[in-house]
């Protein structure tokens, strides 16, 4: 009994295992996950939908193999003919949703490519 109690005794004041180190997350590139850029590809824009918010300026890069004209349907001058590798950007003054269409090869489309959900600021607090 009595190596029985030591036992015991011995285990009851081992210290407590440590506990595993707290590990810090990797960081998130909000610019990624919200994106601040499309691409223009032979088959659409990616992503069809983009969050950005007031302020901030989306670009539009041709990844595509021929010309390409971006225009907004609330009536923003068109980005103008986009080469390949080419890029325009628009900076969103207002709060909204907003379609724009993907003109190809001097050929007008008829429906929206994709589309800029534009978020207003929030307060600071």
């Amino acid at each position: 009994m009595v190596i029985g109690t030591a036992l015991a005794v011995a285990t009851a004041c081992s210290p407590a295992p440590a506990a595993p180190a707290a590990t810090t997350p990797a960081p998130v590139n909000t610019a990624a996950a919200f994106g601040h850029e499309v691409r223009i590809t032979s088959t659409g824009a990616v992503p069809k939908l983009l969050v950005s918010g007031v302020g901030e300026a989306v670009a539009w890069r041709n990844d595509s193999g021929g010309e390409v004209t971006v225009r907004l349907i609330d009536g923003t001058p068109p980005s103008g003919a986009l080469k390949p590798g080419d890029v325009f950007s628009h900076t969103f003054t207002t709060a909204g949703t907003f379609a724009y269409t993907l003109d190809r090869e001097s050929k007008s489309a008829k429906d929206p490519a994709g589309v800029v959900e534009v978020l207003p600021h929030e307060p600071a607090g």
